[in-house]
């Protein structure tokens, strides 16, 4: 009986663990590899996290297009309020202090812990609460929090980092990012 026991309580921990979400940690130097979706065509995308404090500096290579970075001010990372969503220009883009991009605010990502929804580039987004379709990042699935906006049409899949909330997956925005791995 207690051999039973445990080989259960053994295979309970086993099955603990491996249904663990991984959170990724971001710092300075993470590279990220990604896919970025434009009217039908799927472009390799590889971004370098420079800094993860403020000023935020991702760097971002398109193959065929070719590189530069975002910078967004410490302002924007505390509070800022709408993601940048032109097609990147070549060199170096310095964004408003109510602009980020690749991650939500701090502010954003508060909100969204306490009352599971923020408002942003005037979209309303709340946590997806049903159906969820976990995030996979190669065989591990990430830990992330699926947004909707309230409309229905864009999602974002948002890692659950209150000092670096990246965004790990978009879809319905114009140019849709899908990382594929991060190290």
């Amino acid at each position: 009986m207690k051999k039973i026991f445990l080989s259960l309580f053994c295979l309970s921990l086993t099955l603990a663990l491996f249904a663990q979400k991984t959170l990724p940690e971001i710092k300075d130097g993470t590279a990220v590899t990604a896919s970025a979706f434009l009217q039908g065509q799927a472009y390799p995308l590889n971004f370098t996290i420079k800094s993860t404090k403020a000023p935020v500096n991702i760097a971002w290579s398109v193959e065929g297009y070719g590189n530069g970075e975002f910078v967004i001010s410490e302002k924007a990372l505390e509070s800022g309020t709408s993601i940048y969503l032109t097609q990147p220009s070549l060199g170096t883009t310095k964004l408003g202090d109510s602009e980020t991009y690749g991650l939500i605010s701090k502010a954003a990502y508060k909100s969204l812990v306490d009352t599971k929804a923020f408002t942003y580039g005037g979209i309303k987004f709340k946590a997806k609460t049903t159906a969820l379709s976990p995030i996979k990042i190669g065989s591990k699935e990430m830990d992330a929090a699926q947004i909707v906006s309230e409309d229905g049409k864009i999602e974002l899949w948002i890692l659950n980092n209150p000092n670096f909330p990246f965004i790990l997956q978009t879809a319905g925005l114009p140019i849709d990012v899908v990382v594929t791995e991060i190290k």
